[in-house]
């Protein structure tokens, strides 16, 4: 029998283009090219936006609203000094249309009652609500957004050709030390980072508790490198049964928030991992007893993990290399009992990536964000997590779930 898969694969000649469709396609690979060459605009707007509350501004007006740059400018939150800011504003906002982050159309202006001449309106597009001011505690990417066009960040990637070349640790040569290093020593810099990790989280971990089951049957879950705690405050407020251990260096816990259960424990220490709490309901009291909720322990997760039968790891193995990673998911697998399985929140790179794909350009982009400032740093495919699974003693990996462009992803022990 012949082997089929031996023969070559048939090839089909290239589509023969008019004279007006190549001068098309011409024209769209030099604007094309023309629009790379200023990519740095858009991301310097946008945080200028940011800073000045644009986004937020345009948004509370309510939908269907639309403003004019003036009444933009006039309902800042800052108000500006610049006689000119409307007509700077404008400027700005326009180049926020052209990537869909605003709407815009023409109106006929009235100044003084009466009509006056045509100017541009603005409104949101669907995509702010991801940008939005998080003052009710539904998360946002903003904090996150000015992590990333932070002056730390951009330093560093200025190193990224001595990388490649030398294989330099980019962070390093940009600032002396690493990065988590660099952030024990920056208190400003330590709470933007703080902040760029708890809000993004707090939206991300809503989607995963819609769709992730995986918690049900978890009574101890402990989250490795959960700094402030908002990733367990979430799971142990849905699942109120789970006792959250809060895992993290003590130089980040010394801020982090006490969380309800955790704040009683000590004054009703005997009652074990039960906390009394007294609920009023007109003018009767009534005693109820829940579990504790989140406890803050200090560590360091390459020496030991804290027992429990779930371990939950969020942005963390993208941070380091293969060996490390291996190393902590041995500490992991120490600390669970049989049948435990560590939970991991992080990216499922594409075997490839695809052109004009915002999945294939977000995954790749982090991955060089990686890259430049974390010292080893990477994103993985679906294989290489198989590879830190088996290669640290678990029976199985599987790919459980997404939120957003996220995978949970479990190691059965």
């Amino acid at each position: 029998m012949p082997n089929h898969l031996q023969e070559p694969l048939p090839t089909y000649p290239k589509p023969v283009l008019t004279k007006e469709e190549q001068k098309v396609d011409e024209k769209m690979v030099s604007l094309q090219a023309e629009c790379i060459v200023n990519t740095v605009a858009f991301p310097m707007v946008l945080k200028a936006a940011f800073e000045l509350g644009v986004i937020d501004t345009v948004a509370a007006a309510g939908e269907g609203a639309w403003l004019s740059p003036y009444e933009i400018a006039r309902s800042l939150p800052t108000k500006p000094t610049n006689p000119e800011a409307p007509v700077l504003l404008n400027r700005m906002l326009r180049l926020l249309v052209s990537h869909s982050i605003l709407k815009c159309r023409m109106v006929e202006g009235t100044e003084n009652g009466r009509t006056g001449k045509m100017e541009m309106v603005y409104a949101t597009e669907p995509v702010c609500k991801y940008f939005l001011k998080d003052s009710d505690g539904s998360g946002s990417l903003v904090s996150l957004f000015m992590l990333l066009q932070s002056e730390v960040f951009f330093k560093t990637w200025t190193n990224l050709k001595d990388v490649i070349l030398e294989g330099r640790d980019a962070f390093r040569s940009a600032h002396g030390m690493q990065i988590f290093e660099y952030i024990n020593s920056d208190g400003q810099f330590a709470k933007v980072f703080d902040r760029a990790m708890s809000e993004p989280s707090t939206m991300i971990l809503k989607k995963v508790l819609e769709v992730y089951r995986g918690f049900e049957d978890v009574n101890t879950l402990v989250d490795v490198g959960g700094g402030s705690g908002t990733t367990l405050g979430l799971v142990t407020s849905k699942y109120p049964h789970i006792k959250g251990v809060n895992f993290d260096l003590p130089q980040v816990l010394t801020n982090a928030p006490i969380y309800q259960g955790t704040k009683l424990l000590n004054i009703f220490d005997k009652l074990h991992n039960y906390v009394l709490f007294l609920v009023s309901t007109s003018h009767n009291f009534f005693v109820e007893f829940t579990n504790v909720g989140v406890e803050h322990v200090s560590g360091d997760m390459f020496i030991e993990v804290p027992k429990g039968d779930a371990v939950f790891m969020k942005w963390i193995l993208h941070d380091w290399t293969d060996e490390l990673c291996i190393k902590l998911l041995k500490n992991c697998w120490k600390s669970l009992p049989e049948n435990g399985k560590v939970i991991i929140l992080d990216l499922i790179t594409p075997t490839e990536p695809k052109s004009g794909d915002f999945s294939s350009n977000y995954m790749f982009a982090m991955d060089m964000l990686m890259l430049t400032q974390c010292s080893g740093g990477k994103e993985r495919s679906f294989s290489q997590f198989e590879k830190l699974a088996f290669g640290s003693g678990f029976r199985r990996c599987e790919a459980v779930c997404h939120a957003y462009s996220y995978s949970v992803i479990e190691f059965q022990k």
